[in-house]
C-alpha cells in the first residue's frame, strides 16, 4: 500500500480503541482518508492470535516473542519488598485484543458514573456497549447486544473443572447466575464469557472486528504498522499531522529518521496508558517544568499527563487436581502427543476443538460481608465506607480458574493442576510515567506505585482465603502445590500441604478421593470425617502477615493500565475534556483507556472498545458524519474457512 502524506484523520495507535476509531470514521465515509499508525507487527491471518488456546505464548519474555513491550518500575519498591514490578503493553495492531486472555467482563454502572462526566454516564454509554456486541450466549436481560462486530461466547468447550468449581463456589456462598456481565451483579459465580466467535472457533480481536474488515471493502483506510509515532506536530496550539519512527532503534549518529504526515481534520492518540502521555509530553504537552528540562517547546501546561497511573493487581495459587481431570498441563509442558492430538483437532473441528477457548472457563465477583469486613483492617474499612458501601453494583474482587498450572512447567513435579487467580479490581494505589528525553527510544520514569497503599493488602488476602476454601470443596481437589502459597508456619493449621502423583491417582475404599481436608492427611485405612471438609480455615495474625508477604511477593498487573491523560477539570489535574479534546489545543483528541478518571471493575478490553465507540462517535459528530451500523465486520461477511486464497490469507 502507497502511504499519502495527507489524510484526514490520523490515528496513532493501533490497540481496540484506536481500531474502532480509525474502522467506524472510515466505514462512515468511503471519502474520509484515515492513516492507523501502529508500532507493532500487523496481526492478519496470524495463527498465534487467532487460535484462543495458545494465548500463553503471547505473554512470554524470551526475546523471540515481539507482540509485547515491558515497563519495568525504575526504582525497586519498599511496597513490594524490594521488587520492581513488570508491566507489558501490547506491540501489535488490536493491541490487547491480539494477545490478551479473553476474558469478557464489563464494568459496573456505577464505575461510569463515577466519571461524573457529561455523556459519560451508563445509561449514555449503554447502547454503545450493545452496539459493538455480537453475543452468543442466551442470557435473560437486555443488556447485551447481538448485531454488532465483537464476538463474544463460551468458546469451542467447557471443563468439567469449571462446573466443580461453581458447585464449590455455590457452597460457600458465592451463587450461581447466567450473567454477571450485566453491570449490575456484584457476587456472584458463572461460566466465564470469552471473546471467541463460537461459529470460526477463533479470538474475536479488534483489528479483525474494525479494521480488515474495512479495508476489504474500502480504499480510504491506510494501515501503517512497525512504525512509533514520535510526536504530534503543532502549528501554534493547532494539531497538523504527526511524525513516526521506526518501532526499532534505526537512528543514525543520533538523529532520528523520522516521516511526517499531515492531518487536515483531526489527530486522535490512542497509544494507551502508558503510550500516549509520551507521545503527549514529546509534543510538548504536559508539565511545564518537566519539558523545559528535556529542552521541549511548551504547547499546553498540563502537570496531570503521566499521572493516576491505575491497574489491576493479580495473585496466583495453584492446587493439584485429580489425574482424571482435563487440564492443560501436557500441552503447556510441550507433550507432543497433547499437542498432536490438540492441534489436530483445531483443524478438523475449531468451533469445538479445546484450543478454542482460554481454559478459563468460570470465575465470580465477590463483595465482602459485615464479618469479614471486620477482619480487613481499618485502612480497608476506610476505603469501603468512602467508594464501596453506597454502591452495590461494585465488585470488591474477581476470581477464576484455569485448567492448567500459570506457570514455567519446567520447575513444576509432574501432575494435573488448576490454577486460582484473585483479581484485585479497584486499587487504591497509584503510580506515573513520564519521558527522560526527547526520544522515542529512550526508557521513561515509571513507576507503578503496586501496592503502594496499605488498603489493597487486605482485599487480596480476603481472596486468597476465598479461592483457597472453594479449591478444597472441589471434588477434583488433591492439595495444594506449595511453591505457589504463602509460606506459612508448618505448625499453623493453616499451612499448606502438597502429596505426590501416585498418591494423588488413589481412591479411599469408602468412594472418598484422596485429599487433605482442615490440613490433615487422609490415607487408605484412615478415619474420615466428611462432614469437616466444610469447615473454613483459621488463620491467625502470623498467617495473615504470610499472606500479606507473599502478596508482596508475587502481585503482578493484569495489563489493565489506566488514567495518564485524565478526563476531568483542567484545575483537577485534567488532559482531555468531556470531547477527548486536549486542553489547551485544537484538533487533538485523546481515545483510550488514559482518559479514565477512575477504576473500572472489569477486564478492561469492553471499555476499550467502548471508549473507541464513545470516541468514534464524538469525532462523527464533530465532523457531520453518521457512524453506520452494522459495521462491515466479520459477523456480516463470509464465514472464514482459514484455507488459501479466502479472504483471511489476502496480505
Amino acid at each position: 500500500m502507497v502511504h499519502p502524506q495527507e489524510v484526514d484523520v490520523i490515528v496513532a495507535g493501533g490497540g481496540p480503541a484506536g481500531c474502532v476509531v480509525a474502522g467506524r470514521m472510515a466505514y462512515a465515509d468511503p471519502n474520509l482518508k484515515v492513516m492507523l499508525i501502529e508500532g507493532g507487527m500487523n496481526n492478519r491471518d496470524d495463527p498465534w492470535v487467532y487460535r484462543p488456546g495458545i494465548y500463553v505464548r503471547n505473554m512470554q519474555r524470551d526475546g523471540i516473542n515481539d507482540k509485547a513491550t515491558f515497563y519495568t518500575d525504575t526504582m525497586e519498591s519498599s511496597y513490594m519488598r524490594g521488587r520492581r514490578s513488570i508491566v507489558p503493553c501490547a506491540n501489535i495492531l488490536g493491541g490487547g485484543s491480539s494477545i490478551n486472555f479473553q476474558m469478557y467482563t464489563r464494568a459496573s454502572a456505577s464505575d461510569w458514573d463515577d466519571f461524573k462526566t457529561e455523556g459519560w454516564s451508563y445509561e449514555d454509554l449503554l447502547p454503545l456497549m450493545k452496539r459493538l456486541e455480537n453475543y452468543q450466549k442466551p442470557v435473560n436481560n437486555d443488556t447485551h447486544g447481538y448485531d454488532g462486530p465483537i464476538a463474544i461466547s463460551n468458546g469451542g468447550c467447557i471443563s468439567a473443572l469449571a462446573q466443580d468449581f461453581l458447585r464449590a463456589s455455590d457452597a460457600i456462598g458465592i451463587p450461581y447466575s447466567d450473567d454477571i456481565q450485566d453491570c449490575k451483579t456484584a457476587n456472584a459465580s458463572e461460566i466465564w464469557a470469552k471473546y471467541i466467535n463460537r461459529h470460526t472457533g477463533r479470538r474475536s480481536d479488534a483489528a479483525t472486528a474494525y479494521v480488515h474488515s474495512v479495508m476489504d471493502v474500502q480504499t480510504n483506510l491506510y494501515l501503517r504498522t512497525n512504525a512509533r509515532v514520535n510526536r504530534v506536530i503543532f502549528e501554534g496550539d493547532k494539531a497538523v499531522g504527526v511524525a513516526y519512527v521506526p518501532s526499532r532503534n534505526r537512528a543514525h549518529g543520533g538523529k532520528l529518521i523520522e516521516t511526517i504526515v499531515r492531518a487536515n481534520k483531526c489527530v486522535v492518540l490512542s497509544s494507551g496508558t502508558l503510550g500516549t502521555p509520551q507521545i503527549l509530553e514529546r509534543s510538548g504537552v504536559g508539565s511545564s517544568d518537566l519539558l523545559k528540562k528535556l529542552d521541549i517547546k511548551v504547547v499546553s501546561d498540563l502537570p496531570g499527563v503521566g499521572e493516576q497511573y491505575q491497574d489491576h493487581y493479580t495473585t496466583l495459587s495453584v492446587y493439584r487436581v485429580s489425574e482424571e481431570s482435563f487440564t492443560l498441563d501436557d500441552f503447556l509442558r510441550g507433550d507432543k502427543e497433547a499437542r498432536r492430538e490438540l492441534f489436530q483437532e483445531w483443524e478438523v473441528s475449531p468451533e469445538k476443538a479445546r484450543l478454542s477457548s482460554n481454559a478459563i472457563d468460570a470465575g465470580f465477583k465477590i463483595r465482602p460481608s459485615e464479618e469479614e469486613l471486620k477482619e480487613m483492617g481499618p485502612e480497608f474499612n476506610a476505603l469501603w465506607d468512602r467508594y464501596f458501601k453506597d454502591k452495590p453494583d461494585k465488585p470488591v474482587m474477581f476470581g477464576s480458574i484455569v485448567s492448567g498450572a500459570y506457570a514455567d512447567h519446567a520447575l513444576l513435579p509432574p501432575g494435573k493442576y488448576i490454577t486460582m487467580f484473585q483479581y484485585l479490581e479497584y486499587p487504591a494505589s497509584r503510580g506515573r510515567i513520564h519521558i527522560t528525553s526527547q526520544s522515542p527510544y529512550v526508557e521513561p520514569t515509571f513507576d507503578s506505585g503496586f501496592m503502594n497503599n496499605k488498603a489493597d493488602f487486605a482485599p487480596i488476602r480476603w481472596c486468597y482465603k476465598r479461592t483457597r476454601e472453594i479449591a478444597r470443596r472441589m471434588d477434583a481437589f488433591r492439595g495444594e502445590l506449595t511453591s505457589h502459597h504463602p509460606h506459612f508456619h508448618p505448625a499453623s493449621p493453616a499451612a499448606c500441604r502438597d502429596i505426590d502423583i501416585q498418591t494423588a491417582k488413589k481412591i479411599l475404599p469408602d468412594g472418598f478421593t484422596v485429599g487433605i481436608h482442615m490440613g490433615t492427611w487422609h490415607r487408605p485405612g484412615e478415619p474420615f470425617d466428611p462432614s469437616k471438609v466444610h469447615e473454613d480455615i483459621k488463620y491467625t495474625k502470623e498467617d495473615d502477615q504470610a499472606i500479606d508477604d507473599w502478596i508482596a511477593d508475587h502481585v503482578e498487573t493484569t495489563w489493565h493500565s489506566l488514567g495518564t491523560c485524565a478526563m476531568k477539570p483542567r484545575e483537577q489535574g485534567g488532559v482531555v475534556d468531556s470531547r477527548l479534546n486536549v486542553f489547551g489545543t485544537k484538533n487533538l483528541k485523546v481515545c483510550d483507556l488514559s482518559i479514565c478518571p477512575d477504576n473500572l471493575g472489569t477486564n478492561t478490553y469492553s471499555s476499550a472498545l467502548l471508549v473507541g465507540e464513545k470516541g468514534a462517535s464524538l469525532l462523527a459528530e464533530d465532523l457531520g458524519l453518521k457512524i453506520k451500523t452494522p459495521h462491515a465486520a466479520v459477523p456480516h461477511a463470509p464465514v472464514p474457512t482459514g484455507k488459501p486464497g479466502t479472504q483471511l490469507h489476502r496480505r
